[in-house]
This record gives C-alpha cells, structure tokens and sequence, in this order.
C-alpha cells in the first residue's frame, strides 16, 4: 500500500536549524522566534552546546523566552485549566479566543502588562548571577557560602551538573561546562519562577473577570464524582467524531450530566493558532509551533496539579492525544474515578490523504513523518498503558475500540475492554487485526514506497498477551453472534451497562 505524491508533506527538523545557526524567518519554529536574547547566532550556538550535552532533553527545555511570550502562555494555560471555555466539540477556537483577549485587554488597560514584563527582565537578570554563581562554584569545588535556591532547585540543578562533570568533554572543558550548565539551569529555574510570578497576577486578572460575569469557572469534582477521558488513534484517525459521540453521552450521564465546557479539553492544536498564524506558512505551521504548543501543555499539567494537591478536586479531564502515555493514564486514574478510554483506527494511507484534506480546509497540514509515527505507535502504547498494575482489576475503566476505514466514516466498534473484571471481547477480528497491524508501518516511508515493512501482524491473541498473563480473558466474538452493528450510538449497551461504565 502506498500514498500519492501530491499529499506528502515533508519533516523540518527544529534540532538541524539550530546546528547549522540558520536565520530565522518571518514565520519560523517559534520556539527559537521568541528567544531571550540579544544575540541570536550566539544563543543558538550555545543551544546546540546543550543540545549535544542533554541529547534526551526537549529543545523547549533548554531555553528562555521573551517575557512577554511567557505571559502569552500563562494566559492560555490558566485560562485552559481553571475556565469554562468551548460551548461545543467544534467551538475550538471561538470561546477560548474570546476569553484570552479579554485577559490581554485587562493586562494592557492597568499596564500590569509592562509591569510584569519589567519584573521578568529583573527576575531573569538576578537568577542569572544566582545560576552563574552556583555553577562557578561546583566547578571551582568551593563550598556554598550562600544558598539561595530551594531543596528543589539544588537537586535539579546538581543532577544535570553531575552527569557532565564526570563527562568529557565537559570534564576537562570548564568554561564550556559552565556555559551549559548555565543555559540549562536558566531555562529551568528561571521558567518556573517567571511562571509563578506570571501566574499569580493572570489568576488575579481572571478572578475578575469572573466576578464580572465575563468569564466561568470550571468546578472541580471529587473523585468518586470524577470522569477523565482519552483519545487515541494518530493524527487524521476520526477521533473527531468520537468526541461528539463522547458529548452527547456525557450529556447524558447518570446521576449527574456533564456539559463539554465542564471539561478540560487538554490538546496541543489547541493551543497552536495563537503561536502562528497558519496562513504564514500552512506547510509548516504545525511543525513551527509543535515545540512551544508542548511546553504551554505540560504548564497546563503543572497547574492542574497545584491546584488538586491544594483541594483535592479536580476538573472532569479529556486528554485529545494522538497516542495514549502510561504515566498520564496512571495519573488520571488516581484523580478520577470513572475513566473512558477510545481508541480510533483508520488506515495509514486514508489517513494521509484525509490530514491533507484537512490541511487544504483549514490552513493547517500535518507532515507525513509524524503522523505515521503516530500511527505506528498506538497498538503498542495501548497495550503498554493498560497493563500497568494499578489500573487492573481496580476502578471503572473501559475502553472502546472503533473501526473507521469504511467508505462512509462511519464507525464501528470491534472491540471493548473491561479493566475491573479483565475482560477483552473482539467483536470483529479483521479490524482488530488492521489495527494490529499499525505496528508494522514505516514512519520514514516516501511516495510510492510500501506504508507497512513486510513481516508477518501479530495474532489477536499475541497482540493481548502481555494482559492474558496479568489475569484478563480474551473473547473473539463472530460477527453472527453479536446480532447488530456497533456504533458510537448504538454499542450493544447491555454489554456496558453490565460493566458499569458510560459508553463513549
């Protein structure tokens, strides 16, 4: 099976235009656009520095933005955390723009935005000296005589130091040592002071503009009263339609409905249009803001958190991902006591020409690398998330798998997943087995070339083996047995209901 050329999209690579100190354009990676600095080719010949020195480490941990950009993304991830924003699953855009300008336009009417741009500048000079004097100090192996960073700080800092110093060709190279350790331990401490510092003024700044009738908080929930939600399925897979489905059964929920704007709806293209405009560079944009979308996500996270730790509340949760994350799902299911797992397969090729479909209608295109990527990694990290020791046999969750490789789009499950009573039923082992085979796609794969490395799909029942041996059964269900077609509106509800989960 192969794509068309016409629908290739092709990869940037962010770490490549760092190396080679390339000139930035109007419209760029706006993770570098945005840097904090008064020398670019400098700044990006030391970013390439750390990059070599913390190879696993994300560009966006390695740098610090301009302070009114970090403004800009406390807006966005407080507002995203705390407010109800999208009235409906397609309203993306519209109230969450609506409420981010009216932050921006407080912000500027009391000047608090200069003000706070000017206490970051500070804040950034000062952690500077600290982060200097810190880092000159372990190197020249004198004793601290002043300690002003936190337990926490120290053993950040004092982490990345180690793992260099004992390293060449930092151990014989101090200045350079220093210079790395600088940029990193910068890029980390400043951030979370200049987040907290931001945050406490934004929160005051929405605070309000509730009070006004402007603006509507989210109410946390307690556990016991809790849903959290998961998508995947890679990019262009139709996990569109799966959350109007999940809409209208929440709307529906027993014994308390939910409305879509009680949610948190957690998605980096979310966050994207107010990064870059599309239209500057449609081929490219998702690309040139991927790096920065990610960093105003796990802030998002960051605030969550501090706010549960606080309350122990937290707001119902849809997590719109392309691939599930063990860690998230474990996170989720000691915060919600209800979580509904969907998972979405759509044929690689189908999926290109529809992303490219996509990216004609809006302005937005996806490269072709990364959305088989994302295609290729779902089965496995399926299974991976699920067979965590503590989601098993443990809470109410389930999972519904959709087929959507039919010519109307419609989808149908072919699968569904009982974790409290470790129970796998198929319902259509060719889709489950097109799913499966998703392992076997080639992310690198050109026009013209196979989408899928020729070796043999794993079975069904190789595919759930790592969840057999952990206790669940596995039935494949014949297609004459099941007596009706599954679709998000018509599930063989008896089956759910048995199980005591909200069917998306």
């Amino acid at each position: 099976m192969t794509f068309q050329p016409q629908f290739f999209v092709a990869t940037i690579d962010l770490k490549e235009k760092i190396k080679h100190q390339e000139q930035l354009k109007p419209a760029d990676f706006t993770i570098l656009s945005h840097l904090l600095t008064d020398d670019l080719e400098a700044s990006l010949s030391l970013l390439h520095e750390c990059i070599v020195a913390f190879p696993k480490e994300f560009v966006r941990n390695l740098v610090c933005l301009e302070p009114d950009r970090l403004i800009e993304h406390e807006i966005l991830a407080q507002l995203q955390a705390t407010i109800k924003l999208d009235r409906t699953v397609d309203d993306e855009t519209d109230s969450f723009g609506y409420a981010f300008t009216q932050v921006q336009a407080v912000l500027s009417r009391d000047s608090k935005q200069e003000l706070l741009e000017g206490r970051c500048e500070k804040l950034y000079s000062e952690t500077k000296n600290e982060i200097s004097g810190f880092f000159g100090t372990l190197i020249e192996n004198k004793g601290l005589e002043e300690i002003t960073f936190s337990p926490k700080e120290i053993l950040q800092l004092t982490g990345f130091y180690q793992q260099l110093a004992e390293n060449e060709p930092w151990k014989n190279n101090a200045q350079l040592l220093q210079a790395v350790c600088e940029q990193r331990g910068m890029a980390l401490i400043y951030t979370q002071r200049a987040q907290e510092l931001i945050g406490n003024v934004i929160k005051e700044e929405i605070d309000v503009l509730c009070d006004a009738g402007k603006l509507e908080k989210l109410d946390p929930v307690s556990k016991k009263n809790g849903v959290g939600i998961f998508t995947t399925g890679g990019v262009a897979s139709g996990k569109g339609t799966c959350l109007q489905n999940i809409s209208d059964s929440l709307k529906e929920r027993r014994p308390v409905a939910i409305n879509w704007n009680e949610l948190v709806h957690h998605n980096a293209d979310r966050l994207k249009p107010f990064l870059l405009q599309p239209q500057k560079d449609p081929m490219k944009y998702s690309q040139f803001t991927y790096e920065e979308s990610l960093l105003i996500k796990e802030r998002i996270m960051k605030i969550i958190e501090q706010q549960g730790k606080k309350s122990g509340f937290y707001p119902h949760f849809l997590h719109d991902q392309t691939k599930l994350k063990a860690d998230e799902l474990k996170e989720a299911n000691q915060r919600y006591d209800e979580l509904i797992i969907t998972a979405v397969s759509t044929d690689a090729a189908s999926a290109i020409e529809r992303a490219f479909a996509r990216g004609e209608k809006t302005t937005r295109y996806e490269h072709t690398e990364g959305l088989l990527g994302s295609h290729q990694a779902v089965p496995g990290e399926l299974i991976k998330s699920l067979t965590q020791e503590e989601l098993i046999g443990k809470g109410n969750i389930s999972v519904a798998m959709y087929d959507n490789n039919s010519p109307s789009r419609m989808l149908s499950m072919f699968a569904s997943i009982d974790m409290q009573k470790k129970e796998i039923i198929v319902y259509d082992d060719v889709a489950m087995q097109n799913w499966i085979k998703k392992e076997n796609i080639n992310p690198k794969a050109k026009t013209e070339e196979e989408l899928y490395l020729d070796k043999p799909v794993r079975q069904t029942e190789l595919y759930f083996h790592p969840m057999i041996q952990q206790g669940f059964t596995l039935a494949i269900v014949a297609k004459a047995e099941i007596g009706q077609t599954m679709t998000p509106g018509n599930q063989v509800e008896e089956n759910a209901n048995d199980r005591g989960f909200t069917t998306p």
